[in-house]
């Protein structure tokens, strides 16, 4: 069975929007007994904690977590040797960002299947929110963990969402959750149609190349995939919609090199 098999990026996405929920009613976001955080969970808390200074923090009482939280969402740079990157804000200008993904050169050295397969995935998904997402923020997280033995890569960004970007070329789509569906089989985006199998592809390669789990939640639609449940599409209630996209994966320590083009199209 998978190291993977028991750790469900969907309930770490919602510890994050039931913080948020209770720091919007409340005026205060409250950490304290929070005993710790995957990047699926912390990234979005940290962007959200850099957009609404005004809201009241209480860190986490475990030293260890207060510590962390606060490197991580401190922007500080990475010190060699340490298993995870800091939130990379990638620039609004597509021409910048090539210098902004350098942090991913030495994480991505070993066992993540490579450094072309790793850097294919992510530079697939990157492509995606500069060609489609008008984003205005967008930013990513890795964090690798020993005892446990997989990489987790988170990457968010503000922008219309993958239904917005449907329906913004003439594409109907009838939920959010269809839009989901819709991009996984490789429905292009852009008018000319020559390119749309970038998402598809990059899930494919996490799923079966890497044998690990890929988490999306755009707007109000989710998926879920992975080789043990295949590919699930859902929807959530307002309270855990995020405006924009959020892509996870835990990806299994490698032995050696994932083989992209065994999962490209």
């Amino acid at each position: 069975m998978s190291v993977l098999a028991g750790l469900n990026l969907v309930d770490d996405y919602y510890q994050f929007a039931r913080l948020k929920s209770n720091a919007c009613r409340k005026g205060h976001l409250d950490l304290s007994n929070e005993t710790w955080f995957y990047p699926t969970s912390l990234l979005p808390l940290g962007i959200f904690k850099m957009k609404h200074p005004e809201i009241r923090v209480t860190r986490p009482k475990d030293a260890a977590v207060c510590n962390y939280f606060d490197i991580i969402t401190g922007h500080r740079e990475i010190m060699p040797g340490k298993s995870y990157i800091p939130i990379i804000n990638m620039p609004k200008r597509e021409d910048e960002r090539d210098k902004a993904l350098e942090q991913l050169n030495d994480f991505c050295s070993t066992r993540v299947g490579g450094k072309t397969a790793f850097l294919y995935f992510i530079g697939e998904l990157v492509d995606n929110i500069y060609e489609h997402s008008r984003f205005s923020t967008a930013y990513i997280m890795a964090q690798k963990y020993e005892a446990k033995g997989f990489t987790e890569v988170c990457i968010i960004d503000d922008g219309i969402s993958i239904p917005k970007s449907y329906e913004n070329t003439g594409i109907k789509v009838n939920s959010d959750k269809h839009a989901l569906e819709l991009a996984l089989m490789g429905m292009s985006t852009k008018v000319d149609k020559e390119r749309g199998h970038g998402l598809r592809s990059s899930v494919r390669l996490i799923t079966e190349g890497y044998q690990g789990t890929c988490f999306i939640v755009s707007g109000n639609g989710v998926l879920e995939a992975n080789n043990y449940i295949g590919k699930t599409f859902s929807s959530i209630d307002e309270e855990r919609v995020y405006s924009g996209t959020l892509i996870s994966t835990r990806l299994p320590f490698q032995r050696g090199d994932v083989n992209v083009y065994d999962y490209v199209e």
